[in-house]
């Protein structure tokens, strides 16, 4: 489910309009928002909302293990899956998680547009994206931005553990809001407990 968050993150305004950019960059909007969001993927079906301001991330879901929350923050490389019911948290680097995928900081996806769309009640232009270096991992296949850069919706395989994992994502009910600092950090009673990637299903 990480795996899946960090790859359908939204894609700032200046992505829409570059011929090929940076996938770090890509992965972090310049747009403040709330939206519901659904997720198809080969270890399961979501759905949930979600919260985004520059350089943070907060995605809620329910799971096997109850309620989730995921907060992503670049802005100070920390990365957390929060378990509301327990009071329970486990945490790494941004930039581990971002290993995961394929190391996407030094990843460059090329995008073609190839035709306007309406989604989710928002005007989008659809691109074709393929990675520039397929050795390192990325994402290829066609995802819809709106005007100012969200990204709409997303179809096509991305690579995980060195190997391709089909995605299928989008928002719904997208509202442009100002969000409030205070929802993506993690709560002082919450008890950290050790990381093991293999029980989240994150390593082989």
């Amino acid at each position: 489910m990480i795996f899946c968050c960090v790859i359908c993150l939204s894609l700032p305004t200046a992505a829409a309009r570059a011929a090929q950019s940076s996938a770090a960059d890509l992965l972090d909007a310049k747009v403040d928002y709330a939206a519901d969001y659904y997720l198809n993927a080969e270890k399961g079906s979501f759905q949930g909302t979600v919260i985004h301001a520059p350089g943070r991330e907060r995605r809620e879901f329910e799971s096997a293990g109850g309620h989730q929350v995921l907060l992503l923050r670049r802005d100070i490389d920390e990365a957390s899956i929060l378990w509301s019911d327990r009071k329970w948290y486990v945490s790494t680097s941004f930039q581990a998680l971002a290993a995961l995928v394929g190391g996407f900081d030094g990843i460059l996806l090329d995008r073609k547009a190839v035709g306007q769309e309406t989604v989710g009640g928002e005007k989008t232009t659809c691109y074709e994206v393929t990675t520039d270096d397929k050795a390192s991992g990325g994402f290829k296949g066609r995802m819809w931005f709106s005007r100012d850069g969200i990204l709409m919706k997303a179809k096509g395989k991305a690579q995980f553990n060195g190997r391709d994992t089909v995605v299928d994502t989008g928002l719904l009910n997208l509202r442009r809001l100002k969000a409030d600092p205070a929802a993506f950090v993690r709560p002082p009673d919450y008890k950290g407990l050790p990381l093991d990637l293999a029980k989240l299903g994150l390593v082989p």
